[in-house]
């Protein structure tokens, strides 16, 4: 692929990315209220996408060892539990790391 492609490539991507981040000012500004299948949009789907998030990341428990169950396991109600207590969603998926990682790394070795 040429400079020249890739250049035009970047612009086709920019325009697109541009488009749909605008498409709601443009679709909604004249409106009053927002529509009620927005609204529940709005509300469901990030709930919904850390569903996906969470089979996602927990598709490769295996539960034959307890080296491969018991590391994922800890780290994820570590995660949970984190979030319930602060509700600092960062916290919690630095919390879930750092103890998957250490356990992984140092005890589970």
């Amino acid at each position: 692929m040429s400079t020249k492609e890739v250049y035009i490539a970047i612009v086709i991507v920019a325009a697109i990315t541009f488009t749909i981040r605008m498409f709601p000012l443009f679709f909604f500004s004249r409106r009053d209220t927002i529509p009620k299948i927005v609204k529940d949009l709005g509300v469901l789907l990030p709930y919904s996408m850390m569903g996906l998030l969470i089979v996602y990341c927990l598709r490769v428990m295996r539960f034959d060892s307890f080296g491969g169950f018991f590391p994922m396991s800890l780290a994820a109600l570590v995660t949970a539990g984190s979030y319930l207590w602060k509700r600092k969603s960062i916290l919690s998926i630095v919390l879930g790391t750092a103890v998957y990682m250490f356990l992984i790394q140092q005890v589970f070795v």
